[in-house]
């Protein structure tokens, strides 16, 4: 699905004072960042690693693995259609809503769908390959390490992947890089897009146990991570902390935010863990979507087209107090119209 994904602001054709509708953290200071790549330009003149083995040696450092234990990939979605390539035809199991990829990848390589609700974890069934998204995109629900360990343990034949793209925006999520060592059925992928503000450089990696890491590793592609790209990951892993993102506050200032939404009449936000989160609204999504970008000049992700959702649902990421009023103001004034026209239907 290349023109379905939320952050479609490349085609809009006005300009956008707040875009609610990406989860990436755009307050991010990136001048560092810059001037490094300005030194690493030159790099463009030559040919990159075909495998990015330097940022896997960064990523395994950083991490506490072996380098055997990494690929790199071009984003995180990048790897998941490698994984779904490299158990093409399996049965799949993907609880939703998530993700809309994993679908994606796994129909292009014949995979059988078993699509779940969130459901007990204990009665999963029967199947070689399992998805799931921590923090999940679009709700910012989490999947507690006793979740991950029982379907680990339910069904050693088959490989969870736990996309953690999110989590670093979920202080109250837990990795499981840590589990890694216990259980050869688990890969973990992670983006280095979203917290650290480099969607347009797209880097991502995968980190498993040597076998599934070598299965995968067959279907990568030669110099699918840019130069640039490669030279970005390791500086800023080497960084540390320092330029990741203050998740509680985030936390905390969405939940202040969704708060004022849960007041304005027709709109239910739903709990989440992150820093991004869905609501439910009387109103027609995509309408609204329509709404917001031509009399606001503000961009929310119509959540439509999420498997299990209807055009009753958006999700919008928390950006600054200033923005995130806006927003309210205008959901206030659509509320307020659509109000009145009700009430004039009724009065004719």
């Amino acid at each position: 699905m290349i023109y379905g994904h939320g952050d479609d602001l490349y085609r809009s054709n006005r300009e956008v004072k707040a875009n609610f509708s990406t989860n990436v953290w755009y307050e991010a200071d990136t001048a560092p960042l810059c001037r490094f790549l300005e030194e690493k330009l030159g790099t463009i003149f030559h040919y990159p690693e075909p495998d990015a083995g330097s940022f896997c040696r960064v990523v395994a450092d950083y991490h506490g693995v072996s380098p055997r234990n990494v690929l790199a990939g071009n984003g995180a979605t990048e790897l998941f259609y490698r994984v779904a390539h490299a158990f093409a035809g399996s049965c799949t199991l993907l609880p939703v809503p998530s993700f809309t990829e994993y679908e994606d990848a796994c129909s292009l390589y014949g995979h059988r769908l078993v699509f779940l609700p969130r459901t007990d974890v204990s009665a999963l069934p029967a199947g070689e390959l399992m998805f799931i998204c921590n923090p999940n995109n679009p709700d910012g629900r989490i999947w507690t390490l006793d979740d991950i360990c029982r379907i680990l343990e339910g069904c050693p034949d088959r490989v969870l992947v736990v996309d953690e793209s999110f989590i670093g925006f979920a202080p109250e999520a837990q990795t499981a890089v840590g589990l890694l060592k216990k259980y050869a059925n688990l890969l973990v992928v992670r983006s280095m897009t979203k917290c650290y503000a480099i969607p347009g450089l797209r880097l991502g990696y995968l980190l498993g146990g040597e076998q599934l890491i070598e299965r995968v590793g067959r279907f990568a592609l030669p110099w699918s991570v840019n130069a640039l790209a490669i030279e970005a990951g390791k500086f800023l892993l080497e960084q540390g902390a320092s330029g990741l993102p203050d998740a509680v506050g985030l936390l905390q200032r969405q939940r202040e935010f969704s708060g004022r939404i849960a007041q304005i009449p027709g709109f239910r936000p739903n709990p989440s863990h992150t820093s991004f989160f869905l609501t439910e609204t009387d109103y027609d999504s995509s309408a609204l979507k329509t709404y917001l970008l031509e009399h606001y000049s503000l961009l929310i992700r119509d959540a439509s087209n999420f498997r299990g959702l209807d055009n009753h649902y958006f999700r919008v990421n928390t950006l600054t107090d200033e923005k995130n009023a806006m927003l309210t103001d205008a959901l206030e004034a659509y509320a307020r119209i659509q109000g009145e026209a009700r009430r004039m239907k009724y009065d004719v």
